[in-house]
Order: structure tokens, then C-alpha cells, then sequence
């Protein structure tokens, strides 16, 4: 049986459908906002350095509490308020441009806020799912949505190399303020209506999370995994506050190869893209 026919079919492919089409639009933006450090406000390492920091620091900061908040709260709302403000952040960046008042603070202050809609959102959506499909099909659902994000992963950095290269970097990014309003509107027209979460049973929101650590510290598949992760994510933020200096700025590649570049390295695996928020 399909996956959605097991659930609720028409909102099932709307989830879906937003999934795409926000996740397209966010690899435009991450390859847009270090461009506009880059190109229009000639940030040096350092700076683009803290801009990839900003991208990434929410993962640090919320990314432990977020689960334990959003169990509390019904999930389609948290989806569509996070897809609306990432909208409205984004907007200030061109429309600041535009008047000449852009600057690499509101920059920092853009990508972090962003980042933090993208740690709620994320959360959101995996605990959503399970109100639109059916128990038995849920890792085929999963599936779809990974099928998803690896598309957007992999098309999205040579599409937004192209519209940074033809709209310059700053109006690139309202592509991905489109994104998250058409997200938001598909999410809007999801029927199914979520229960309150019940509070019986529920502990402080901190003992939730320090169990949920402690649950994964003492798990041995999941720790080695978790410090892999970590690995990989210090290393990865590394190299990628670092490569469009080098690329665009050393190298005088045009936005539209460097897109490409990073779509070639996300097909032959790496997947998830420079600085992509883990889904």
C-alpha cells in the first residue's frame, strides 16, 4: 500500500511538497549568504568564518532543548510560524542591499536567526509525520522526505549558484523567502488537526533533556555515531567558512560554477551540502 493511502494521502503530499520546495530554497541562501559577505561586503576569512559560525551555533544552542519544547507544543503551528519568520529574516537582506544600509552584523544576526527556525523546524516536521501516516509506514515516509532532501541537496547548490549569478547574491536570496511562504502555505492547508500534548506524566523540561543525553551517552551504537556527527559537523564548517574566499574571491570562479562545484561534491555524497542544517 502507498505510504500516504496508509495515512491521510492529500496531507501527506502536502508535507511533502513543502519538504521540496523549502529545502531547494535553503541551499540557494546557503550558498547566497557567504557570497554577500564575500562579494558585496568583502568579509574576510575570519568574518565569513563567524557567518558560518552563526549558521551553526543554534545547533549548539537549542539543538538539545528543542525536542523536549516541541513535545509540549502541537507541531503544524511551530511549522508554519518557523516557515513565516525565516521568510520575513531573508527579506531584510535584499531589501537592505537595496538601500545601501547592508552590513556584516545583520548578516550574522540573519543566518543565526534562520538557523534557529531551521533546528525547530527540523524537529517539528520528524515529530509530525507520525499524525499523517500510519505506524507501519512510517520509515517509508521517512524514507520519502530523506528522498527528498537528497534531491534538493543535490540540485539546489547549481541552482542557486545560477540565480546568484544572474540576480547577484542578495536577491538570490528571496528565492528562499519564496520557499518558506509557499511551505508555509502548503503546510496551512494540511486537514489533519494535532491534540494538545497532554502534560500527564511529563517531568521539568530539563530532566527531559538530561535524560535524553544520558540515554544516548549510554546507548553503544548511538554514542560512537553522535561523536562522529560531531566530528564531521567541526571539520565540515571548517572548510566551508573557507571555500567560497577561496573559490570565488582566490580563484574568481562565477557564482554559477561554484554552485555547480558544490552540487558535484553533494552527488559523489556529501550530500548535505555547505553547512546544511541536519534534518
Amino acid at each position: 500500500m502507498d505510504v500516504a493511502r496508509a495515512g491521510r494521502p492529500r496531507d501527506f503530499r502536502f508535507l511533502l511538497a513543502a519538504a521540496a520546495i523549502s529545502q531547494a530554497g535553503t541551499q540557494v541562501s546557503l550558498i547566497a549568504l557567504p557570497l554577500v559577505a564575500v562579494v558585496v561586503l568583502h568579509a574576510s576569512t575570519f568574518q565569513t568564518g563567524l557567518l558560518a559560525t552563526a549558521q551553526n551555533a543554534s545547533f549548539l544552542l537549542i539543538g538539545l532543548p528543542a525536542g523536549a519544547w516541541i513535545d509540549r507544543l502541537r507541531r503544524r503551528p511551530v511549522l508554519i510560524v518557523t516557515d513565516g519568520a525565516r521568510a520575513l529574516l531573508l527579506v531584510t537582506v535584499p531589501v537592505a542591499a537595496a538601500f545601501r544600509a547592508l552590513t556584516l552584523s545583520q548578516l550574522y544576526t540573519v543566518a543565526f536567526a534562520v538557523g534557529l527556525g531551521a533546528v525547530l523546524f527540523d524537529v517539528a516536521q520528524m515529530s509530525y509525520v507520525p499524525s499523517l501516516v500510519a505506524g507501519r509506514r512510517l520509515v517509508a515516509a521517512n524514507s520519502r522526505l530523506e528522498a527528498v532532501e537528497y534531491g534538493a541537496f543535490t540540485s539546489g547548490p547549481a541552482i542557486g549558484g545560477l540565480l546568484v549569478q544572474v540576480l547577484t547574491a542578495p536577491f538570490a536570496i528571496v528565492t528562499d523567502a519564496v520557499s518558506y511562504l509557499a511551505s508555509g502555505l502548503l503546510i496551512s492547508a494540511i486537514r489533519v488537526r494535532e491534540s494538545p500534548p497532554s502534560p500527564a506524566g511529563r517531568r521539568g523540561l530539563w530532566p527531559e533533556i538530561w535524560a535524553g543525553v544520558a540515554f544516548v551517552i549510554r546507548q553503544p551504537l548511538l554514542r560512537p555515531v553522535m561523536i562522529a556527527g560531531s566530528m564531521l559537523m567541526l571539520f565540515e564548517t571548517a572548510w566551508t567558512s573557507i571555500q567560497a574566499v577561496f573559490l570565488v574571491r582566490d580563484l574568481r570562479l562565477p557564482a554559477a560554477t561554484y554552485g555547480l562545484l558544490l552540487a558535484v561534491g553533494a552527488a559523489g555524497g556529501d550530500w548535505r551540502g555547505p553547512s546544511a542544517h541536519p534534518g
